[in-house]
């Protein structure tokens, strides 16, 4: 009669086993998580470009009144011939920047202390920030904006001489 009970027992405990390890049928979502992410918004992107300067006309907007240059901003616009640009932008000549209290950093070829005025042919490098959509999302209508922050000036290369 033991046995019979045992068994019993522990054929009930075996049919009460897998009703318990059965996951339920929807489990809700969590509040900070949402059914569906929202993938498709719009988000800002790390930009670097380099070329050759075609023309410039950057005013000092902040900063002229210290001695220091780490907060000097110069807005206007920045005509480039862009030879290399990440996240797909947009390579070729006539590319305009328009630049609001940007940092730039001149360079000095004669080496006097006085930053000297780019000229055309010059290396330009170029640092902002890109908007950009998801690659699934519906790109109609969208246009991706370049916002510059950081602009670099490097006197333009010479051919060596025999």
């Amino acid at each position: 009669m033991r046995k019979i009970i045992t068994i019993a027992v522990a054929g009930a405990a075996l049919a009460v086993v897998p009703a318990l390890a059965a996951k339920p049928a929807s489990k809700p979502a969590h509040p900070a998580h949402p059914a569906k992410p929202a993938k498709c918004k719009v988000h800002s992107v790390g930009y670097n470009a380099k070329g050759t300067l075609e023309s410039q006309s950057l005013t000092q907007t902040k900063g002229a009144d210290t001695t220091t240059k780490s907060d000097d901003r110069w807005s206007g616009d920045l005509t480039v011939t862009v030879t290399k640009a990440n996240h797909k932008g947009l390579t070729g000549p006539g590319q305009t920047f328009t630049l609001a209290d940007a940092k730039v950093r001149w360079y000095d070829a004669d080496h006097n202390g006085t930053a000297d005025t780019p000229a055309a042919g010059d290396r330009v490098g170029l640092h902002g920030k890109v908007t950009k959509l998801a690659k699934k999302c519906d790109q109609t209508g969208f246009t991706a904006t370049v916002t510059v922050k950081k602009v670099d000036f490097k006197k333009a290369k010479t051919a060596p001489t025999a």
